[in-house]
């Protein structure tokens, strides 16, 4: 297995036994969400750090969905860190997996069930790095705070949203790192690791096409709902959606795309559609990566008919659709596009949100924290190259960023070992795990970012 450049075989050995056990007995806390019952994890590692000497707090509402806080504060002045993580996972459906997934098993070098890469690993090597931080006497300088949060997932009803409304006292600091980014991908003989220092945002939305009721064996009938809600996804997913290019793209196309031709024409508005597609003939997984970054993206993905009969038209179809919109845009530009993309399709439709629309942000790039993140990682991969992009999903440094406008927030978790194409099919999947040695390369880095930053 691959050496930590710098690291005492000893003390990564040790770090890999702690990060595992831990780990597995948090996989063991079902925490599936819905509903979540979070507040069990909370206690555990409430229980995890008193042992250790070290006490924080469990906050949020309800009762049931509480996030744990734990604070290291040097006395001295100095920048404040955030090690961030979330306590909840996806549901799990048991009998698709080699393992129970709430097993926890440790077999081949892996730590095995649902958590173990989203991101109940990362509530372990944080928590170990903090300990291990504490246990050296603490930050020189500054404070470090660790916190596992409620709701991730679904975010609808507390956790990091609710903290830091309601508790900045516990929660805001100068900087935060928190999961999504730090997979690498090798090309060209380079190993280059995705730094996220913004995301997208997010406007779900769901169209109602409305039809007449009538029998169903009379095919030539107008009004026919489902015929309309098929009109609406064929308009949906021809449209041309507006093409966007800013600098969430930029390193990853200048570090990965080895043809200086075809980087040129990606970077260029009137070429760049064009040079995505010959990109996803040239490198699918690439262009998988770079064409979201892009401006919007539509994915229907529910369609419900009100028919309860298969011989009678429905009068309703709704059609769910998943919205991301890049950071600086907001759902008025997605009505717009809606709007657009319908136009002259024979449908009788309207539009509902589903759930909040939460706009996409970002935090300044480069800064103190991304310096300390590069110094750290060229002492332990020194063929590391790190490349800033965005997330095209969520995570909760967007509730940072909107309510802290100075917090500087980045998702980056590395992993040693296992590549990105090998890792990232993982996330909300069957089989999900991680190598014992990336998962204590994830706590190694966390302590020596940490110490880095706030030396």
């Amino acid at each position: 297995m691959e050496d930590i450049a710098g690291i005492d075989p000893a003390v990564v050995a040790e770090v890999e036994r702690e990060t595992s056990e831990l780990l597995s007995a948090l996989i063991q806390i079902d925490t599936s969400n819905p509903p979540g019952d979070e507040t069990r994890v909370a206690e555990f590692m409430q229980s995890w750090f008193a042992a250790r000497g070290l006490h924080g707090e469990i906050a949020g509402e309800p009762a049931d969905r509480a996030s744990f806080v734990l604070t290291l504060d040097s006395g001295k002045p100095g920048p404040s860190l955030l090690l961030l993580a979330h306590e909840d996972v996806v549901p799990a459906n048991a009998p698709d997996w080699q393992v129970p997934p709430f097993s926890g098993l440790i077999r081949d070098g892996y730590v095995w069930g649902r958590g173990a890469v989203d991101i109940k690993n990362l509530v372990a090597a944080h928590a170990v790095a903090t300990a291990r931080i504490a246990a050296s006497g603490g930050p020189a300088a500054g404070r470090l705070v660790y916190a596992c949060t409620a709701d991730e997932e679904e975010g609808s009803i507390g956790g990091a949203r609710w903290l830091v409304e309601h508790r900045p006292d516990l929660i805001r600091t100068d900087y935060v790192i928190n999961e999504g980014g730090g997979h690498f991908l090798e090309r060209g003989g380079r190993r280059v690791y995705i730094l996220e220092s913004g995301e997208k945002g997010t406007a779900q939305f769901r169209l109602i096409i409305k039809g007449e009721a009538g029998h169903a064996s009379v095919p030539l009938r107008s009004g026919n709902a489902v015929v309309g809600a098929a009109r609406v996804v064929d308009a949906l997913i021809s449209h041309e959606l507006p093409l966007v290019i800013d600098g969430s793209s930029e390193e990853l196309v200048q570090l990965l795309v080895d043809a200086p031709a075809l980087r040129e024409r990606l970077r260029d508005p009137k070429t760049a559609r064009a040079a995505l597609h010959e990109l996803a003939r040239r490198d699918v997984q690439l262009a998988d990566m770079i064409e979201p970054l892009y401006g919007f993206a539509f994915s229907p993905t529910i369609v419900h008919s009100n028919s309860v009969a298969v011989n009678v038209y429905p009068t309703r179809v709704e059609l769910s659709v998943d919205c991301r919109m890049l950071a600086g845009h907001d759902e008025q530009e997605v009505l717009t596009e809606v709007r657009t993309a319908l136009d002259g399709v024979e449908a009788d439709w309207d539009l509902e949100w589903v759930g909040p629309v939460v706009r996409g942000n970002s935090s300044p790039y480069p800064s103190p924290l991304s310096a300390a993140i590069q110094k750290t990682l060229t002492e332990h991969v020194p063929e590391a190259e790190l490349a800033n992009s965005h997330s095209v999903g969520f995570t909760d440094s967007n509730w940072f960023r909107a309510a802290y406008p100075d917090t500087i927030a980045y998702n980056f978790a590395p992993h040693l070992v296992e590549t990105y194409d090998e890792v990232t099919p993982r996330y909300h999947n069957v089989d999900e795990r991680i190598l014992v040695r990336d998962l204590a390369f994830q706590s190694l880095f966390a302590e020596r970012v940490a110490l880095e930053l706030l030396s």
